[in-house]
């Protein structure tokens, strides 16, 4: 399986510490050119339009209403780093979210909270992709970013258009909430895809159908999904602890049970992520078991031709011997006394072995 390795994976292997770059430099693989579509809110009326990256987002905030800023592609560092600049995030977190290392990250700051994390998916080729995301959320407004276009959140905005789930009458970190359980279902989609494929693999070794399968590979690779999922959600619960602090109180008393639920929803995740790796395990165990059965199987039937023809082998090697004085060499009918006792020992094995149950 050949890895597709992009010129900006190649810079990172070059460039050990992205903070000592001067400037700023996206160093993952996707190279998607920024689109903003800017979706504004209350519970009366909802207007969409797409913004131009240049513009000045801060500016088109309206006070009355919820102001989400759905950003997709960040490849362009320049106007990842501008949009970030006007809603106050350091250069450092910035940094981060084009780093392509997948950071996850809480941070709380005095206006605003940001938040770095990963999401997960499954190719058309069944491998494993793992792409940033981040979140901005301020008063009365909320900016996503999306490494990759995805569509993740579009149920998000045919919610906010059809005013379910209550997304109309609450406040911004309502939103936040939803996007967050969004990205965490796409994770739990991942896992879902990934131990499907287990059991599929585990159906295939109990069926003995597996000989055009490099079985081996397939449990390498996943392994190292598990692994890299489990470094994407592991973080993640550390770093939440800072969101429920809220000390900058912007998560409402009444929406905080929200958060605090999302809370449960990771912890529940380690421990499917914790199944999913057992799942591995096990499906390694079939593997190398049903290698012991097979071998074992070689072994018997070759144990069970020489038990057959060891005798034979014996008899003809004394005959066999050169002596001038031995008295079937020239009996008559030795050839076919010999020809006989050879038909009784292989008629007297076959029925031996039978009886211990051999075959």
């Amino acid at each position: 399986m050949s890895k597709r390795i992009s010129t900006n994976a190649k810079m990172r292997r070059h460039v050990k510490n992205a903070h000592l770059l001067e400037k700023l430099v996206y160093m993952g693989e996707e190279n998607i050119s920024t689109s903003i579509e800017l979706i504004q809110y209350d519970r009366s009326q909802i207007s969409e339009k797409s913004v131009q990256p240049e513009e000045k987002l801060k500016d088109l905030l309206k006070p009355d209403c919820i102001n989400w800023f759905r950003i997709t592609g960040i490849s362009d560092a320049e106007t990842t780093y501008n949009i970030c600049k006007q809603f106050g995030i350091p250069r450092f977190d910035i940094k981060d979210l084009l780093s392509g290392y997948h950071v996850t990250k809480v941070i709380e700051h005095e206006t605003n909270t940001f938040i770095l994390m990963s999401g997960s998916y499954i190719n058309e080729a069944h491998e494993l992709g793992i792409y940033q995301n981040a979140f901005i959320l301020g008063d009365n407004y909320v900016v996503s970013f999306q490494e990759r276009p995805t569509s993740i959140f579009d149920d998000v905005k045919d919610a906010i258009k059809g005013g379910r789930v209550l997304i109309r009458e609450k406040d911004e970190d309502y939103l936040l909430y939803i996007l967050l359980n969004c990205l965490h279902s796409s994770f739990n989609d991942t896992v879902i895809k990934l131990t499907n494929r287990l059991n599929e693999m585990e159906d295939r070794l109990i069926e003995d159908d597996t000989d055009n399968l490099n079985v081996m590979r397939f449990i390498s690779q996943r392994k190292k999904d598990a692994s890299l999922l489990r470094r994407v959600i592991a973080p993640l619960r550390e770093e939440y602890i800072n969101l429920l602090h809220n000390t900058n109180k912007l998560i409402k008393p009444e929406n905080i049970m929200y958060f605090e639920d999302f809370d449960d929803r990771l912890r529940t995740s380690s421990d499917d992520l914790m199944s999913l790796k057992e799942s591995i395990s096990s499906l390694s165990d079939l593997y190398f078991n049903n290698n012991n059965l097979r071998m074992n199987n070689v072994i018997k039937k070759l144990t069970i031709v020489s038990t057959i023809f060891i005798p034979l082998t014996f008899m003809v090697g004394v005959w066999g011997m050169n002596f001038e004085f031995m008295p079937e060499l020239k009996w008559e009918h030795g050839y076919l006394f010999a020809w006989g006792i050879m038909f009784v020992i292989v008629i007297l094995a076959v029925f031996y072995l039978k009886r211990k149950r051999w075959f």
